[in-house]
């Protein structure tokens, strides 16, 4: 065993008084040093030690510096009965596998004796009372940075913005900070500096105060050589600031700083927001007044309702679940000032990362706009709006930033937001009702954020009807999970009138399923989640699990890993089948019966079972029909297949969770079959409505190179069809094509047709030919928004009775689609009708 090391009081040891050259000057006296001390410093082999050991030695202090692992605590309590002070050293690597005993004598001797951490030391502190140290979004060594504190214990008689100088990798993870500690010292980023325990007289530092950079070290290390005791209890004056000292900032209580405060993180980012809105007001074309254009224009996306978005009960996108649950909003966050980098470089991009959240569950998503600090941008949120925009039952979008002119609020409708965060900790009572008054009136009622009962009432008093309560205090960066309970039992008691009505939000420190459980328990709504989010490998997984979803509520891959998903989109329209699908069991696929131009033949395909009936309307085909036979033949399969009144038809269960398939679910649930397809190749979007007025059309067939935009401006679903070459030349044109068949929210179904190689140009199909079906069987299975669900499309080209069961059962189609193969001389053969249509049922 290593043999410990004593000074016996004195050490020929000389160093300047005050840590060489500081620029601070102390404000209270010389603390009083009890001569008969027993110090004992737990050595984690670090060098600092012993810089630690100098001061305290010079101090007067009666030092025992012993290995952290050369001993056990049995050993340490045995041999040193008369400890008065224990010192947990600076060291490398993580305090759990590489700080020997120090844990565990801080356990032991916590609430006996004073115990001082440094680095290290503060580490072990964290993680022995159940915090998370991890890595600190940056890497210092021997940098100094200024010292924002609180001005008591260690800190007491200090300047405020000391210089500190650091040499760490890893830090205590602020949303994890255990309930017994409190964060006395940040860096002006956010990095947490010191810890105070609140009822023991432990204190701990992740700075050396006893570096030659740092200033005001030795006084630190005094005011810990002058306590006495293992509790606060018995040292009240320690944890009074003296007369004179500025605190960094607001408490908690809402008293206010000196005007010779060092700004704080938020302050500093208020600042830069301020100068930032002017910056952009000044920009052409982003001019306050061009933003009140483009809204009066109608040109930002529709909103719904926040509000009614974070009810329970409220059809989740991912309709996993029928029974209420916590509202979830998840937050696309690149960064922060107190953690740095978040993601790196290989993360999925922001809008694939909002549509994995939308997909497994969340009502909301959240988007960091602020460039500086959080790395975000009106852009992400523009992109993240897009992405799940088609979706039948979206999250709201929100802009998460420091919203200080009504301009902001202008910025984030016309970028794509449905509501916007108001702090209230940032505005005066006139700025907030303003600011709250403007988003209502753009229709987006604001999450508006609270800290304690003073802002709470702020915020009801301008008519806030969904608070979020931040855990975390923006000024002194400290976390108490118990501040959205307090705040919840405050809207009970005090205003119960409002109870029914206000949305309360949990916005930091959920980590967990537990978290959600404590504050659902108490009645709050929502959960607002971001870092442990982001930082999730399985994101989806994450979402299902904060929302107590069984992983069975949906398929995992949905959400398991968003860039991956999207690179399977990408590429599954070209190249070669890379494999078999996992596809989900479907049933008989729906039948097609087209080009039919009499009523018997109609009447044999509806008779047999046939889903959908087309009818072509493009001058020079063999298959043309007129508007009057079109009506003549919709005439007579109606009288015999009549169908429920509308009035009299069941409500269906449709599948919402994406734009396809809701289509295909509406499409399949219909009460009148079959329903009439009218097929068009580059008309006029005149002859199309019209059209489909004159006969009451159920669907339109789309088989040209129309508009995309044309599915939103006719009133029934539209079936486009894409066309692929007979020998799978996946040309550039080809896949850009193909890539567009999975554009939710304008098609409803995509159509598969051949397109014969030696004509280009021939797009109509009806050639009898068939196209490679591996294309659309990859197709089928690549769909970014439904890993294991199948994309539901219409399979047509060279159908006939012979190959029917081949192609259904190779591809999985929604729907089969057939002409030529049901004819005979160019006539419609009502034997081979029906054999198609039993065949294809039966595959």
């Amino acid at each position: 065993m290593a043999a410990p090391i004593g000074n016996g009081g004195s050490v020929p040891l000389t160093v300047n008084d005050g840590n060489a050259s500081s620029a601070s000057s102390s404000l209270a006296p010389k603390p009083h040093i009890d001569p008969n001390n027993h110090v004992v410093m737990l050595d984690n082999y670090d060098s600092f030690t012993w810089n630690l050991y100098q001061y305290l030695c010079l101090l007067g202090a009666n030092m025992t510096v012993i290995r952290s692992d050369a001993l056990t605590l049995d050993e340490l309590r045995a041999q040193h009965p008369t400890m008065t002070h224990l010192v947990i050293s600076p060291g490398p690597g993580h305090p759990l596998k590489d700080s020997g005993i120090s844990v565990d004598a801080i356990d032991y001797y916590a609430g006996k004796i004073p115990i001082l951490g440094v680095c290290m030391g503060l580490q072990a502190i964290t993680v022995k009372y159940g915090g998370v140290v991890e890595q600190a979004g940056e890497y210092v060594h021997g940098k100094t940075s200024a010292i924002l504190h609180d001005g008591k214990g260690l800190f007491k008689g200090l300047a405020q913005g000391v210089a500190g100088t650091r040499y760490h990798s890893l830090a205590a993870r602020i949303n994890s900070l255990p309930e017994e500690l409190v964060v006395t010292s940040r860096t002006e980023g956010g990095i947490i500096m010191g810890l105070r325990h609140k009822e023991y007289s432990i204190e701990a530092v992740q700075y050396h105060p006893e570096s030659i950079l740092s200033e005001e070290g030795k006084l630190m290390l005094a005011n810990f050589l002058s306590w006495k005791g293992g509790r606060w209890s018995e040292l009240p004056e320690v944890l009074e600031p003296v007369k004179g000292f500025s605190a960094s900032a607001p408490l908690a209580n809402g008293s206010a700083p000196s005007p010779n405060a060092v700004p704080t993180i938020l302050q500093k980012i208020e600042q830069q927001r301020i100068l930032d809105v002017a910056k952009a007001k000044a920009t052409p074309g982003y001019k306050p007044s061009d933003l009140e254009s483009l809204i009066a224009l109608h040109v930002p996306p529709p909103l719904i309702s926040f509000h009614q978005r974070l009810r329970p009960c409220a059809t989740s996108t991912s309709a996993t679940s029928a029974v209420p649950h916590m509202a979830l909003l998840a937050e696309v966050k690149r960064a922060s000032p107190s953690k740095g980098d978040i993601v790196d470089a290989s993360s999925p991009s922001a809008p694939a990362i909002a549509l994995s959240y939308a997909l497994a569950g969340a009502s909301v998503i959240s988007v960091l706009t602020e460039p500086k600090w959080f790395k975000g941008s009106l852009d992400d949120m523009r992109a993240v709006r897009a992405a799940v925009d088609a979706l039948p039952n979206r999250p709201a979008i929100l802009r998460k930033d420091f919203i200080l002119d009504p301009y902001q609020i202008d910025e984030a409708r016309v970028y794509g937001a449905d509501t916007v965060l108001l702090i209230v900790a940032m505005l005066d009572d006139a700025k907030l009702a303003s600011l709250y008054a403007h988003s209502v009136a753009r229709g987006m009622e604001p999450l508006v954020e609270v800290n304690n009962a003073e802002e709470l009432e702020r915020a009801l008093k301008v008519g806030a009807k969904v608070i979020g309560v931040n855990n975390r205090n923006l000024h002194d960066f400290n976390v108490d999970m118990s501040t959205t309970s307090r705040i919840a039992d405050v809207i009970k008691e005090k205003y119960p009138e409002r109870a029914g009505e206000v949305i309360l939000i949990a916005l930091s420190g959920i980590t967990g399923r537990k978290d959600v459980e404590r504050y659902q328990a108490q009645g709050v709504s929502a959960v607002l989640v971001g870092e442990s989010l982001m930082r999730a490998n399985d994101k989806g997984a994450f979402v299902k699990e904060l929302l107590g979803l069984s992983s069975s509520a949906a398929p995992s891959s949905l959400v398991n890993g968003a860039a991956q998903a999207v690179q399977a989109a990408a590429s599954a329209v070209v190249g070669a089948v890379t494999g078999n699908s996992t596809s989900s069991p479907r049933k008989a696929p729906l039948v097609k019966i087209c080009g039919l131009k009499t009523p018997e033949a109609a009447l044999t395909a509806a008779d047999a079972g046939a889903d959908l009936l087309g009818l072509i309307f493009v001058p020079g085909s063999k298959r043309n029909v007129s508007l009057t036979q079109a009506g003549e033949i919709i005439s007579a399969v109606r009288a015999r297949h009549a169908g429920p009144k509308r009035a009299e038809a069941a409500a269906a269960a449709l599948d919402t969770s994406d734009w396809f398939s809701l289509q295909a679910s509406r499409i399949s649930a219909h009460p009148r079959k079959p329903l009439f397809v009218g097929v068009f190749q580059n008309p006029s979007l005149e002859t199309v409505l019209s059209t489909v007025d004159a006969l009451g059309l159920d669907l339109v067939q789309l088989h040209g190179s129309e508009p995309t935009q044309w599915a939103r401006l006719i009133p029934v679903p539209v079936i486009r069809a894409f066309h692929v070459d007979e020998k799978a030349e996946a040309d550039a044109e080809e896949a850009a094509q193909l890539r567009e068949a999975t554009r939710p929210g304008f098609h409803a179904l995509p159509l598969l047709d051949t397109k014969v190689s030696k004509d280009k140009g021939a797009l109509s199909g009806g050639a009898g030919r068939v196209f490679d079906w591996a294309v659309a069987k990859r197709l089928v299975s690549s769909r970014v928004q439904e890993g294991h669900r199948d994309l539901p499309i219409v399979l047509a080209g060279g159908l006939d009775a012979a190959n029917i069961k081949e192609g259904v059962q190779t591809v999985r189609p929604f729907a089969v689609d057939v002409s030529g193969g049901v004819e005979t001389n160019g006539e419609k053969d009502l034997d081979k009708i029906r054999e198609f249509i039993r065949l294809a049922k039966q595959a």
